[in-house]
């Protein structure tokens, strides 16, 4: 009888919580590359006759790399080196119903480890020497848990390819199958790591795109001001020291805006990273701000929507720290329907509130005749710049010490205007 691969195609199912870990250790020994897209594959043995554990291991990663080579693989075999290995095998006992036993599997991971791995990058194969009745693996389509026999080193790779949303096909070549062909211990065949067929390529390389960078992130905004710790945050690699304690703080951020980002108060040397949502280092400081702490001034992130912020300590220091984020934002005016608002019901004003700069931009074709700044509105300082590229001039109506006054601008100017509380000030 030929064995079989058991495809559970149901979504990944996750127990509702909101916080990672549970009553035994995490699993963090994976060091892993800040900023790095990557998998923690760990590997469940229940079974200490497993004795093919590289092959396993390396058909699996070429199976992968063959998809995307960018993509990093943390391995870790999980086995009677760790200290609740015997919670798990005790927990995970060996039958022959697959279905059951991929249940078993799922449910102890998630209750004993962690509550909620939705979004996490982590993927778990339990290990057994021989097959579960016919089948010599299963998995969940789409989802983070499987099954794998040793009975051939390539079933790893074949479970693994399902996890990642690739589905069976027959494609052979000679005495050659792919590597999701359904019977893999069919005599005539051998499972090939690096052949696909293209629409299981498409969808593996579709959610090896979707894998996170900062899959340990937390989101933050612009008002925030926590009491942070790196004392026992997770160790990462790629940093400028190697298994550095840090934090990653997510800002989802604005075009036209200008970041300040500043450590405020800590116990350690800090040193405070930046990166873009692909893992990009946009910048690093040490000392920028008081004392030994670090500080990053006038930070524009362009059109980007997030970035990532990475604090960590000099030489591997940690502790406690608050950080402080403030921003200072610029709208630019150069469309018509905008341009020939602004004096209506009270736009420049609203416009003025919601932002420390105004940009008014005017040139043939999209220009204004008249402009009046405002004598009251949100905030404490302001800026309203004007710059003319038209063949018209633009008159601008402000008021000084309450004292009303006028500028015409004319082709060519730029005019910049500071408000204090005193009124407009030509800068």
């Amino acid at each position: 009888m030929n064995k079989k691969i058991l495809l559970l195609c149901i979504s990944f199912f996750c127990l509702a919580s909101t916080n990672a870990y549970s009553k035994f250790a995490d699993l963090s020994r994976i060091t892993p590359t800040i900023g790095k897209q990557s998998i923690n594959l760990w590997f469940w043995k229940i079974a200490s006759t497993i004795d093919d554990q590289d092959d396993i291991e390396n058909n699996l990663l070429d199976t992968i790399s063959s998809v995307d080579p960018n993509v990093k693989i943390y391995v870790h075999w999980f086995d009677s080196n760790d200290e609740y290995y015997w919670f798990f095998y005790n927990a995970n006992r060996k039958n022959d119903i697959p279905s059951f036993q991929l249940r078993l599997f799922r449910n102890y991971v998630l209750s004993s480890y962690y509550l909620n791995a939705v979004g996490h990058n982590d993927y778990h194969i339990l290990v057994a020497e021989d097959k579960w009745g016919d089948y010599s693996g299963v998995a969940y389509l789409r989802g983070h848990f499987s099954l794998s026999s040793d009975d051939n080193e390539k079933i790893a790779a074949h479970v693994m390819g399902h996890m990642l949303n690739a589905q069976h096909n027959y494609d052979t070549s000679w005495f050659s199958a792919s590597i999701m062909y359904p019977h893999p211990s069919y005599w005539l065949y051998t499972l090939q790591t690096k052949f696909w067929n293209s629409d299981n390529q498409h969808s593996v390389g579709r959610t090896l795109k979707k894998l996170k960078h900062f899959p340990d992130s937390k989101l933050i905004d612009i008002e925030y001001l926590g009491d942070d710790s790196t004392k026992n945050a997770k160790k990462y690699n790629g940093l400028k020291w190697d298994e550095s304690r840090a934090n990653i703080h997510k800002l989802l951020v604005e075009k036209n805006t200008i970041y300040d980002i500043t450590i405020i108060q800590a116990d350690f040397d800090t040193y405070l990273y930046v990166y873009d949502k692909d893992g990009n280092l946009l910048d690093k400081n040490d000392d920028g701000g008081p004392g030994s702490w670090s500080k990053l001034e006038h930070q524009d992130f362009g059109s980007a929507k997030e970035v990532y912020l990475v604090v960590s300590g000099y030489k591997r220091a940690s502790g406690e720290y608050k950080i402080r984020l403030t921003d200072y934002k610029t709208l630019i005016i150069e469309d018509s329907d905008t341009l020939s608002s602004l004096g209506e019901n009270n736009n420049l004003r609203n416009f003025i509130n919601l932002n420390n700069k105004v940009w008014i931009k005017v040139h043939n074709g999209i220009w204004v005749g008249e402009i009046t700044l405002p004598q009251r509105f949100l905030g404490k300082k302001r800026k309203v710049t004007l710059t003319v590229d038209s063949r018209w001039p633009v008159k601008v109506i402000f008021t000084v010490n309450r004292i009303k006054k006028s500028r015409i601008v004319s082709q060519g100017e730029e005019i910049t205007w500071v408000n204090t509380g005193d009124g407009w000030l030509i800068k």
